[in-house]
């Protein structure tokens, strides 16, 4: 099913997801709708469709993007900078975490 900006996003369904009696999907599912998307595309369609995904966000509680080109730690910190959220910090917890690159830590496992 292709979503309403009909451009680089699709949503696509996992067996894992959870359908409530409300319509709801959770995670939500986005992936590109092409093959031959480049990061920089994926960066662009996230600062220009902000509000709508923000609107997919509130309504779904959580977007999963899946098969979008990224690789590596930085390409990783780019996407959720491309959001433009302003930063929170990492202030300790019952684990400590260290910084990788810009906001991305690593986990506890």
């Amino acid at each position: 099913m292709e979503m309403a900006t009909g451009r680089l996003f699709q949503e696509i369904q996992l067996p894992e997801q959870k359908s409530y009696n409300d319509g709801i999907i959770f995670p939500l599912v986005l992936s590109p709708n092409t093959t031959q998307v480049k990061l920089c595309a994926f960066k662009e369609a996230i600062r220009d469709h902000k509000p709508w995904l923000e609107s997919l966000l509130q309504k779904n509680g959580a977007i999963l993007f899946r098969g979008f080109p990224v690789i590596s730690p930085s390409d990783f910190n780019d996407v959720v900078e491309a959001f433009g959220f302003p930063e929170s910090l990492y202030v300790g917890g019952r684990a400590s975490r260290t910084k990788v690159i810009g906001r991305i830590y690593n986990d506890t496992y």
